[in-house]
């Protein structure tokens, strides 16, 4: 370089943008909280299970593991958009039992809803349509009591936990921390003002 002369420093290159781990839920309101760790307690846990904490507990509707922030808004727009359209519903949680190949013990539907699968159905067309890359495996309506609980056995019999589900979420999954933060909350059609 020439003695007096001067040039613009490039700017280092873009990283590329971090993905975001976001999914769409069923989201329990205190009061069915409150009756689901009463049956979580019914379980006794013993090691190496690891009970799931409360603030966790949810039922997956669609599951999106690596979505860049720019899809973000659309995906907003479709969770409106499938709230309007889709009908609110009972789920009753009356099945308790473990994966073993996975250490899983959770509640889940004996029989599920129609509404429920469509209600998946019409967020994977949504999410789709934005281009947003999402778990295509078979959908297993689920809540997540423990983990690691491969020894563990049902309990014997309980109460089936009704759930009136009246709206869904959009959350993210903070890699590094294990918290969850909803993002985004819409009503389903017909839904009346309180939740359980």
């Amino acid at each position: 370089m020439q003695p007096g002369s001067s040039f613009a420093a490039q700017p280092p290159a873009a990283a590329p943008p971090e993905a975001l781990r976001l999914f769409f839920a069923l989201w329990p309101s205190a009061a069915l909280r409150r009756r689901l760790a009463q049956h979580q307690a019914l379980w006794g846990w013993t090691p190496p299970a690891r009970a799931l904490p409360a603030a966790k507990w949810h039922v997956t509707l669609l599951f999106m593991p690596a979505v860049a922030a720019q899809q973000v808004p659309a995906l907003l727009h479709a969770g409106a958009a499938v709230g309007q359209r889709s009908r609110a519903f009972d789920l009753w949680l009356d099945r308790a039992a473990v994966w073993r190949h996975g250490g899983i013990a959770h509640l889940a539907p004996g029989s599920v809803p129609g509404e429920l699968l469509a209600l998946h159905a019409a967020l994977a067309a949504e999410a789709a349509r934005c281009g947003v890359a999402f778990d295509t495996r078979p959908y297993a309506p689920h809540l997540t009591l423990a983990r690691r609980a491969e020894r563990q056995t049902p309990p014997a019999a309980f109460a089936p936990l009704r759930w009136a589900v009246r709206d869904v979420v959009l959350v993210q999954s903070l890699l590094g921390s294990g918290r969850y933060v909803v993002i985004g909350r819409w009503p389903l059609a017909g839904a009346c003002a309180g939740r359980q």
